[in-house]
């Protein structure tokens, strides 16, 4: 009779868990937009793949890069007539949930000081991913659509309570059951709203006003936008160029309501952390954030943005009747967003003589959020430091969200960003402390340069060239 009794009570919980069940999302033939991510050199070698031929997806991304741009030599003779334009840089935004808040603040202050580089490509994972639609879209524009867009972007990393972006589960130890500790259903309802209101929200301003990115993205030429996921049957991590995902829908109401659909469900994929956050399925496959391979990714991006210059200028050359001449030297300028620290946290801050909540409890969901958090914290590093691997030289400009525990923002001289994370550990999205946050990025654009540029290495493999924060050369460091 107990057992009987216990299983109808579990029956009743489930009926109501938020989390149960994937988030299914539709949007056709989903799977044909995912394009491998190339392995790096040293990559291919460690896992005994061929170092010598160039591979496919790099040069199918490259010949994708530069279409736009040969599009234009071949109809514009002005274009083609005129001086050659300098490499424009690459921006890289990772993950980081709420922590996204800072990359906001820090964005639009720039944008709004006209110190926005025009970058070229725009890559994103997990929240990053949800971003870089918007810097697509144009969130560096100095006219009302632009600031629409930043509006736009401020609000929904802006939300009243944590309940606006997820469905957490009262008991959280039902997630070995229901599959997750929250649901994203209203994430998505958020997402939608921003991206194209006049769909989704045809009563609000900004749906009267039209301002849906889910058009602005699909017909930019001039930046190409690129959100990274991992498909879970295979484990292979890939991404989808949003232009080519758009390219097939128009502009009546049904085509940008399937659009719509299918750019949520590309950025909600990038964000659907297993185990934490619900399993995101599009077109009846499913998957996972990209941070849980990479918080960013380059090398073949910035390799097929190198090739795809060197296509465009053989293209320049035989339209106007020339060699092609050298390759000039050297590569775009990479811009990465961390959005967070790279500092990891005590698992709690506690008094003198204390034990930490981890050195008290040994059960399995505690371990394992632990656990989450110290590997997410090497993963964002690891990937970080990669990127140098990849590229031992030119700039890699750096700004992440460290030192944002003793700021004290703008709005509200008594509190501390840190004591607001400190006092909500156990929420997934504190509003208060997502404010704060969004003023430190603010803050950490209006107080000089926010950018470190990470140490070159020389050359000998044995010692790397690392500049200060306030730009001073130390000298080399390192091994001798």
């Amino acid at each position: 009779m107990r057992r009987m009794l216990l299983i109808v009570l579990l029956g009743l919980s489930l009926g109501s868990c938020a989390t149960k069940g994937a988030l299914k999302m539709a949007c056709a033939d989903f799977s044909s937009f995912i394009h491998p991510i190339e392995m790096t050199p040293l990559e291919r070698q460690i896992r005994a793949l061929d170092l010598e031929a160039l591979p496919p997806a790099e040069r199918e991304l490259a010949d994708r890069l530069a279409a736009p741009e040969i599009a234009r030599l071949q109809a514009d003779p002005a274009f083609l007539a005129a001086a050659p334009a300098p490499s424009r840089p690459v921006l890289l935004l990772s993950g980081g949930g709420q922590w996204g808040a800072f990359g906001v603040g820090l964005m639009n202050q720039l944008v709004e000081n006209h110190q926005f580089p025009d970058f070229a490509v725009v890559t994103g994972v997990s929240t990053g991913a949800l971003q870089s639609l918007f810097v697509g879209a144009g969130l560096d524009r100095q006219d009302a659509q632009g600031k629409a867009i930043r509006d736009a972007l401020e609000i929904a990393y802006s939300p009243a309570r944590e309940s606006d972006i997820v469905n957490r589960e009262s008991i959280q130890a039902l997630a070995a059951i229901t599959g997750a500790m929250a649901g994203l259903a209203p994430l998505k309802r958020r997402f939608e709203d921003r991206i194209c209101p006049k769909i989704y929200d045809p009563k609000s301003p900004a749906g009267q006003a039209g301002v849906c990115i889910v058009q602005t993205l699909r017909d930019t030429r001039t930046r190409k936008v690129l959100l990274g996921l991992i498909e879970a049957n295979s484990g292979a991590f890939g991404y989808i160029d949003v232009q080519e995902l758009l390219a097939p829908y128009g502009n009546s109401d049904a085509d940008l309501a399937k659009a719509t659909q299918c750019l949520a469900g590309a950025a909600l994929a990038s964000a659907a952390v297993p185990v934490f956050y619900q399993q995101v399925r599009v077109d009846g496959k499913t998957y996972y954030d990209g941070g849980v391979r990479q918080s960013v990714f380059l090398a073949s991006v910035a390799d097929a943005q190198r090739l795809a210059g060197d296509v465009v200028r053989r293209e320049r050359a035989r339209l106007l009747g020339r060699e092609a001449g050298a390759a000039p030297g050297g590569g775009s300028d990479i811009y990465v967003i961390r959005n967070g620290p790279t500092v990891l946290p005590p698992d709690q801050v506690v008094m003198p003589g204390y034990p930490s909540e981890i050195d008290q409890k040994a059960d399995a969901l505690t371990a394992a959020q632990r656990g989450e958090a110290i590997m997410v914290n090497q993963l964002e590093v690891g990937s970080i430091a990669a990127l140098r691997l990849s590229r031992p030289g030119g700039a890699i400009w750096f700004v992440s969200a460290d030192g944002f525990e003793n700021y004290t923002p703008t709005y509200d001289l008594t509190v501390r960003c840190g004591k607001l994370k400190e006092a909500n550990r156990k929420a997934m999205f504190v509003p208060p402390f997502m404010k704060c946050m969004m003023d430190y990025g603010r803050n950490r654009a209006t107080g000089g340069e926010p950018w470190i540029d990470l140490c070159h290495y020389d050359g000998t493999e044995t010692r790397a060239i690392c500049r200060r924060p306030d730009g001073t050369m130390p000298g080399a460091v390192g091994r001798r």
